[in-house]
């Protein structure tokens, strides 16, 4: 049985409608929504990291090349820096960090481009005019890309933190220890805002896009599981008896078809399959002389006494119709189906006893039992007619008692011990 919804996700539900019609922005979310998020985007924020942290890596050599070029005699201290910042950072970030810690990796990422950055700087106020642009430029263009890459793993408000992070360091730098010159460093700060700020804006645009994405989706993950949920709580109620809570003649017919008839396992072709009718005794009667309401009380008592002897772990219990149940077991031992149809017999039986005679129940049951062996492949139409034979023999005996019917005795000589038409046959 399917579980309830609960009113947590009725209320996630509807946070989702809400912040899709409004468009309501990421801070406006709930907590437990920014949480769903958070765990809905784990892994591709997770791989977005590791790229970005590749990437500055990649850059952070290739940019040990122009220094090389630029500043032969300063070399040193570019290894120096890279060692001492870069290249732990990418091997904590590669190698250490794990998806659960996406936090780590975001400052591990921020704080190696930043790296990138600051020594740029630091070492464009110790080249040639010419040279300076370019290391400055190359800084601000690194501010750029790295916005804008790092739109999918960065909310709105961790990027907008990163890239103000960026420029303050870098500008820091650029004006301690070697201090640019005033033009260049203005020029620098400019071009940096105007590069930073539109990034940025990008950026949170297409975040705003994915959030939307990951809420759409949220939204048809729920449709469909709701819609899963009605499916099976409509084929529960289809194969239910509203009255005895038992399985009705449809489910059983398929659940025994699964389980007692798909024998194709060599385990389960050993021992028998057991079929068994059961009927209460002179029930019309009952009802007759005590009433509808007291006919459905009883009919009910009846199914959670036999459902309180029934193995339902390994058999199938269901109402066939009115006053019939109908089971079906497979027996772990010889003798034990025939056992087992005398226990529900007498449970029937001590279900409502008078008080001053209790020698006469007032519901006795009859019990037609159908034996096969596992391996002999009968339908299971044939080991409900066998079981209807042998039940119509228990009526024919006195009722309150147990018939069997064995299918390797032939199921031609089983069901001709009884003279009459099985479609004769009258209950009572």
């Amino acid at each position: 049985m399917s579980q309830e919804p609960s009113p947590h996700s009725f209320a996630l539900r509807e946070e989702i409608d809400l912040a899709l019609a409004t468009r309501s922005d990421y801070a406006a979310w709930s907590p437990a929504l920014k949480a769903l998020e958070e765990e809905y985007s784990r892994n591709r924020v997770y791989e977005g990291l590791r790229f970005q942290i590749l990437f500055a890596l990649a850059i952070s050599l290739c940019a040990l090349l122009f220094d090389a070029f630029a500043l032969p005699d300063m070399i040193h201290v570019a290894l120096l820096w890279r060692s001492a910042t870069i290249v732990p950072l990418a091997v904590a970030g590669l190698f250490l960090l794990r998806k659960h810690q996406v936090g780590q990796m975001k400052l591990v990422a921020a704080g190696a481009l930043i790296s990138i950055g600051m020594l740029a700087m630091y070492f464009a106020s110790f080249v040639t005019s010419e040279a300076m642009a370019r290391y400055t430029l190359a800084t601000t263009f690194l501010l750029g890309i790295s916005c804008l890459g790092l739109a999918l793993p960065f909310r709105p408000d961790e990027l907008k933190r990163y890239a103000l992070a960026f420029a303050l360091a870098t500008s820091a730098v650029a004006m301690w220890p070697h201090a640019l010159p005033p033009l260049e460093l203005g020029l620098y700060i400019v071009i940096t805002s105007l590069v930073g700020i539109p990034a940025w804006a990008i950026a949170r645009r297409s975040w705003q896009l994915n959030a939307r994405s990951f809420l759409l989706d949220q939204r048809d993950e729920m449709t469909r599981i709701e819609l899963e949920r009605n499916n099976q709580l409509l084929r529960q109620l289809s194969e239910q008896d509203p009255l005895t809570g038992l399985p009705n003649r449809r489910k059983f017919e398929r659940v025994v078809s699964e389980r007692l008839r798909g024998l194709s396992s060599s385990r389960g072709k050993h021992g028998k399959l057991a079929v068994m009718m059961i009927d209460l005794d002179h029930f019309k009667a009952f009802n007759d002389r005590h009433g509808h309401q007291a006919g459905d009380r009883c009919l009910a008592l009846a199914a959670a006494q036999l459902m309180a002897v029934f193995p339902s772990r390994y058999g199938v219990l269901a109402r066939y119709g009115g006053e019939e149940f109908i089971a079906a077991v497979r027996e772990r031992h010889p003798g034990e189906a025939r056992e087992l149809a005398e226990e529900m017999r007498a449970a029937i039986a001590a279900m409502l006893v008078p008080v001053r005679d209790d020698s006469k129940p007032l519901i006795t049951t009859s019990i037609g039992l159908a034996l096969a062996p596992a391996n002999r492949r009968l339908d299971l139409e044939d080991m409900i007619e066998m079981a209807d034979v042998a039940l119509y023999s228990a009526k024919r005996a006195g009722r309150d008692r147990v018939e069997v019917i064995e299918a390797d005795e032939g199921l031609g000589a089983g069901i001709d011990r009884i003279s009459e038409d099985p479609r004769d046959r009258r209950r009572a």
